[in-house]
């Protein structure tokens, strides 16, 4: 590549070094940015327009030959030349090699500066909606699956051991509630990202006249930059892009690593389906869940691409720097990777098949029911302070004697404060105790099933 054939080769006397080309070529992965660009470059040819440097004839010409190069890029039957640096040089190229010296005028007033970011501001909207979507229909399944297990009992965890009696229903909920809350961070993003940066320039603006607030609306942003330099210079709405999708992948994960445990036939309170489990190479009886694990993996993936945009950005001053080239790939691997887990997740919870009597057999723990006791009794006026000491003895002292709270004689259910105590020891009983708003009891997991029901039922923020 000559230096004069560069789009900025006109002060350059000799072409770029091989080495130094090739790293900074972009065109590898910012091409799939390639309706975006058209795009912008077509709002921007209306841009020019308006503001009288093309006639009407002319920016339907440079708009239409945008459209033909866009539509062969789509194709595949474009051809890249190894001397196109970027997206943006390759349709400028495209479309000046269609129409002259006319291609040449699309330039005016605006820089790769402003135009990368606001290709790349456009891409994630659509991306964004695209993932809010296979979250909410991730979401879906479980409150779904929360719904045929609302009286489901099950042990809680805390630790990862047994805790308290809890219901299905009410476990599936809290991820869903998790997945609810990712949804409305990309609302939020997507609000505060309704922002174009195009007519920025590189950093000042130009003394075109061109109507950034006209570009804006065409394009379908809230609103222009309200700075220029900010405009071009900010990674922000890539960053918080980012650091939603880690949070989510995070939710998935979890998510995924509760699935993989209930699984697990030494515990066996589900079985994955086949179509989401694999087996092994050497091990004919394995079945793995292969799914659930991949989802776990592809968290750290996606909080790994939040790290390396943010190491890019630290310390970088004001003004557009190479440096920024870094901002695509990790956003399109955090999108791709979410577009991926988020419907297998989904399709691994539709057809998981649960065991409802291994979880209730897991809640004979008389464990498990040591708070019902000691709340019972603060009800006849022990403070808890002595009410969990007295229960904690109790607790050590059958152990010691290899006894369980379910061997206590009525004697000693007297002597510890409680006659019929026994009748606590019941997980049916424990979950429905505890029917306040957002607790495990059936009525309160059925109705964060109808509250959640009613967030998941449009594709549309809150206001």
């Amino acid at each position: 590549m000559s230096g004069s054939g560069a789009l900025w080769g006109g002060r350059f006397s000799a072409s770029p070094a091989p080495e130094a080309h090739a790293l900074g070529s972009s065109i590898a992965f910012d091409r799939r940015l390639a309706p975006q660009d058209v795009a912008a470059s077509a709002a921007h040819a209306l841009a020019l327009r308006d503001a009288g440097l093309l006639s009407a004839d002319d920016a339907d010409r440079l708009i239409a030959a945008l459209g033909e190069v866009g539509a062969e890029i789509t194709a595949g039957r474009f051809v890249f030349d190894p001397d196109d640096e970027d997206v943006h040089s390759a349709i400028e190229r495209g479309v000046t090699d269609r129409l002259g010296d006319l291609g040449a005028r699309l330039h005016a007033g605006r820089s790769r500066n402003d135009l990368a970011i606001t290709d790349l501001r456009l891409w994630m909207r659509d991306a964004g909606e695209r993932v809010n979507a296979a979250c909410a229909d991730l979401a879906r399944a479980v409150v779904d699956r929360a719904r045929e297990h609302a009286e489901t009992v099950m042990p809680g965890m805390t630790h990862l051991r047994a805790a308290q009696p809890v219901t299905l229903g009410h476990h599936l909920c809290a991820h869903a509630w998790a997945l609810a809350r990712d949804r409305q961070r990309l609302w939020q993003w997507a609000a505060r990202s309704s922002v174009s940066p195009l007519g920025a320039g590189a950093l000042a603006t130009s003394t075109l006249g061109l109507d950034a607030a006209a570009t804006a609306e065409r394009l379908g942003f809230a609103a222009a930059f309200a700075n220029s330099l900010d405009a071009v210079s900010d990674r922000d709405v890539v960053q918080e892009f980012l650091a939603v999708a880690a949070i989510m992948g995070t939710h998935a994960s979890r998510l995924a690593a509760d699935l993989a445990r209930w699984t697990d036939p030494a515990l066996g309170w589900a079985e994955l389906d086949e179509a989401f489990a694999t087996g092994s190479s050497m091990m004919p009886h394995k079945r793995n869940p292969d799914t659930l694990e991949l989802a776990r993996a592809k968290a750290a993936r996606i909080a790994g691409d939040l790290a390396a945009l943010t190491a890019v950005l630290q310390g970088l001053p004001l003004g557009y720097a190479r440096d920024l080239q870094e901002d695509k790939e990790p956003v399109f691997d955090a999108a791709d990777t979410l577009e991926l887990v988020l419907p297998a997740l989904a399709g691994a919870v539709r057809t998981l098949r649960f065991d409802e009597e291994r979880m209730r057999a897991a809640c004979r723990d008389d464990g498990l029911y040591a708070t019902d006791l000691a709340e019972e009794l603060v009800r006849t006026g022990v403070p808890f302070r002595e009410a969990h000491r007295r229960t904690g003895e109790l607790v050590r002292r059958l152990g010691e004697e290899g006894r369980a709270l379910g061997d206590l004689t009525d004697p000693e259910w007297e002597a510890y404060g409680l006659a019929g105590g026994a009748g606590l020891l019941d997980p049916d009983r424990s979950v429905r105790a505890r029917g306040g708003p957002g607790g495990p009891a059936p009525v309160s997991v059925t109705a964060q099933i109808a509250e959640l029901a009613e967030l998941l039922e449009g594709e549309v923020g809150p206001d």
